[in-house]
């Protein structure tokens, strides 16, 4: 069955960014991701599963209590969507908000951009 867009940039923030444990956020990004997917941020570009898993247990272990929340709805056409987020502690207020643009590749995510929001003065 054809993952969407929408269902895709979602499991990517919450069961790939969000997902503490190790195992479950492997075949995730397996379930998700092409093979040769890239996810780059304003740190550095990262590429293939291994290279997306690092990344994404570098920012759970930088903040093992912060979550992911949808601050709107996904804006999706072509196979191009974006999603804004909030990143912040457990039922607290964000400390991190940005947005992720996703491009499809076939049913599955063929790259990831992170935006970051400047911080607020």
């Amino acid at each position: 069955m054809a993952q969407t867009l929408e269902t895709l940039i979602r499991e990517n923030m919450h069961g790939v960014f969000g997902e503490h444990d190790a195992q479950k956020r492997r075949a995730k990004i397996a379930s998700l991701w092409a093979e040769d997917g890239v996810f780059v941020d304003h740190d550095a570009r990262y590429e293939g599963y291994s290279n997306i898993e690092r990344a994404a247990a570098g920012l759970v272990a930088k903040f093992p209590t912060f979550t992911f929340t949808e601050l709107s709805d996904v804006q999706a056409f072509n196979g191009v969507g974006r999603l804004p987020w909030g990143y912040g502690p457990a039922k607290g207020e964000a400390v991190i908000t940005g947005v992720d643009v996703l491009v499809m590749k076939g049913d599955k995510i063929g790259a990831v951009y992170v935006f970051l929001d400047s911080p607020k003065k």
